[in-house]
């Protein structure tokens, strides 16, 4: 488990951080225009090392859930329904362009 826990910290944070969150913003823009859910289902997993690392309360709590997010797009998009993938699939790009400016504010 301490391996786990080591993998998914150094995939949030510095350069592997900035490589990982990059790809998952290009995979889920893609998915979203050419109306893939495998596209986004990849996203989802890429994803799980921001989620990792959040916390169980409060705004940590919402972080978590962001996979969860993506899962939902994955399934509107299954669905051919675009409000609801573009809506679902918002606060995890949302999140994902905060990641990328606070790793490039700390001074990679």
């Amino acid at each position: 488990m301490e391996i786990l826990n080591n993998i998914m910290t150094e995939l949030s944070r510095g350069i592997p951080g900035l490589v990982v969150a990059g790809v998952t913003l290009i995979v889920m823009f893609l998915a979203l225009i050419r109306k893939d859910s495998a596209l986004m289902v990849l996203a989802a997993v890429l994803t799980i090392p921001f989620a990792y690392v959040g916390a169980w309360t409060g705004f940590g709590l919402f972080v978590r859930l962001l996979p969860l997010f993506s899962l939902g797009s994955a399934f509107a998009i299954g669905r051919d329904d675009p409000i609801f993938s573009w809506s679902l699939s918002a606060p995890t790009f949302g999140y994902m362009v905060y990641i990328i400016f606070r790793i490039l504010v700390s001074g990679v």
